[in-house]
C-alpha cells in the first residue's frame, strides 16, 4: 500500500517542485505587479477550463466503468474540445478584451484538456508508472524555458511570460500524445458524438468543479477586486508553498479513485473505506510535520528563494498549512462519493466553503490584508472538509485516528493494493 503511494507521491512531488521552481523564477524575472497578472492568468486557466472541458474528463472515467471503450470516448472528447477552442477564439476576436491574454489562455486550456484525456486512460487502467511520468513533462518544459529567461538576466513583461507558457504547453502536449500513440490509437470513426447520458454525467460534474475551483480561486479574485495585483502576487506565492503538501492527498485520491470505481459489493466498499482511512491518517502526520518544519525553517526558506519583499508570507503560509488538513477530508471523500454518482454532498460542502471564503474575505481583507486572505482561505477549507465528512459515517474521527495507524504498522496488517 505504502509502496504504491510512495511511487505516486514521488512523481507528483517532482511535478509540484518543477511548478514551484518555475513560479519562484517568475518572481525574479517579472515585477511584483506583472507577476500578479501572471498569477491571475494561471488561476483563470483552472477556473475557465471547467466550462471548456464541460466535465467530460469525469464522464470518460465513469463510462469506462460502465464498459464503454475509453479510446472511442477520448475521440469524442477531442472533437468537443476542439469545437470549444474554435468558439473561444471567435469570441475573443469579436469582444473588446486583452486578446493576447485570452488567446494564450484558451490555447493553454485546450492542451491541458488533451493531456488530461491521455492521463485518464492510464489512470483507469491503473498504469500509474506512465500516468506519473506524464505528470512531469509539461512543468519540466515550462521550467526549462523560464530558466533560460532567468539566466539571461532580464526583466520581462507578462505578455512574454504568457506566450512562453502556452508554447511550452503545446510542445509538451505533442510529446505526451506521441507517447500515447505508441501503444494506443484514436478512433476517428464510429464514435457516437451525440450521447445524452455521456454529456449528462459530465454536466452534472461541472457544478462540483465550478464550486471547487471557486473555493480555491475566490480569494485571488477577492484580492483583485478589493486590493491590488501586488497582494495577489504575495498570496499566490504563499498559496503555492502551502499547496506543495497537497501532493500527498492528491496522489492518494488518484490512487484510490480507480479502486472506488470498481466497488461491486459491500465487502469491496468496506475494504476501500479502510484504505482511505489508512492513507488519511498518514496524510495527517505529514501535515503536522510540515507545519512544524515551516515554523522552524520558514524565514530561512523565504529569504533564500525570494527577495525581501516576500518575507511577509511567513505567517500567511503557516495559516494556510493549518487549513490544508480541512481539505484532506474533501479530497478523499469526494472521490469516494463521486464514484457512486452521488454529487449532492460535494455540492453542499463546496458551497459552504465558498460562502465562508467570500464572507470572510469581505470582512477581513481590507482590515488585515494578506493575513486576512490566509485566514479566510483556511476557514473555508475546514468548513468544506467538515461538511462533507458528515456524509460518510465516522470519517471525521477516523481520518485522525493515529492509534489505528499505529496498530497497522505494529501488527504489519497493511492492506494490499
Amino acid at each position: 500500500m505504502i509502496k504504491k503511494l510512495s511511487a505516486m507521491v514521488s512523481y507528483s512531488f517532482i511535478a509540484v517542485v518543477l511548478t514551484f521552481v518555475f513560479q519562484t523564477l517568475a518572481t525574479h524575472i517579472l515585477t511584483t505587479h506583472e507577476y500578479g497578472i501572471l498569477a491571475k492568468w494561471i488561476t483563470d486557466i483552472g477556473y475557465l477550463s471547467v466550462f471548456f472541458i464541460l466535465g467530460l474528463d469525469s464522464s470518460l472515467l465513469y463510462h469506462a466503468k460502465l464498459g464503454e471503450s475509453i479510446e472511442r470516448n477520448i475521440t469524442k472528447n477531442i472533437i468537443v474540445y476542439f469545437t470549444m477552442l474554435v468558439l473561444s477564439l471567435i469570441a475573443i476576436s469579436i469582444l473588446q478584451v486583452d486578446k493576447l491574454y485570452y488567446i494564450t489562455l484558451s490555447i493553454s486550456i485546450f492542451f491541458i484538456a488533451i493531456v488530461g484525456l491521455v492521463r485518464a486512460s492510464y489512470q483507469f487502467n491503473q498504469n500509474f508508472k506512465v500516468y506519473n511520468i506524464l505528470s512531469i513533462i509539461k512543468p519540466l518544459f515550462i521550467l526549462i524555458a523560464f530558466l533560460l529567461l532567468f539566466f539571461k538576466g532580464e526583466i520581462v513583461n507578462y505578455q512574454t511570460a504568457l506566450i512562453i507558457y502556452s508554447l511550452m504547453s503545446l510542445i509538451a502536449s505533442v510529446c505526451i500524445v506521441l507517447i500515447y500513440l505508441k501503444n494506443n490509437t484514436f478512433y476517428l470513426a464510429d464514435s457516437k458524438i451525440l450521447d445524452k447520458s455521456y454529456y449528462s454525467y459530465g454536466i452534472r460534474s461541472i457544478l462540483n468543479k465550478v464550486l471547487s475551483l471557486t473555493l480555491y480561486a475566490s480569494t485571488v479574485y477577492c484580492i483583485t477586486a478589493l486590493l491590488d495585483f501586488q497582494i495577489v502576487a504575495y498570496f499566490f506565492v504563499a498559496s503555492s508553498i502551502s499547496k506543495i503538501v497537497w501532493v500527498v492527498p492528491d496522489s492518494v485520491g488518484n490512487l484510490l479513485y480507480p479502486r472506488f470505481l470498481k466497488i461491486h459489493s459491500k465487502k469491496d466498499d468496506e475494504i476501500a473505506l479502510n484504505e482511505m482511512y489508512y492513507y488519511a491518517q498518514v496524510v495527517f502526520i505529514i501535515n503536522i510535520a510540515c507545519i512544524m518544519l515551516f515554523f522552524l525553517l520558514g524565514p530561512t526558506v523565504l529569504s533564500i528563494l525570494y527577495d525581501s519583499t516576500y518575507s511577509v508570507n511567513y505567517f500567511p503560509i503557516l495559516i494556510l498549512l493549518f487549513g490544508n488538513q480541512g481539505m484532506v477530508y474533501y479530497k478523499l471523500i469526494s472521490r469516494y462519493l463521486a464514484s457512486k454518482n452521488y454529487w449532492k454532498p460535494l455540492y453542499l460542502s463546496l458551497a459552504v466553503g465558498v460562502f465562508t471564503n467570500v464572507i470572510s474575505n469581505y470582512i477581513l481583507l481590507e482590515r488585515f490584508g494578506l493575513i486576512g486572505a490566509a485566514i479566510s482561505t483556511s476557514l473555508s477549507f475546514w468548513a468544506c472538509g467538515l461538511t462533507i465528512s458528515f456524509f460518510v459515517r465516522d470519517s471525521l474521527f477516523k481520518f485522525l485516528n493515529l492509534e489505528s495507524l499505529y496498530r497497522s504498522f505494529t501488527n504489519k496488517k497493511v492492506l494490499k493494493v
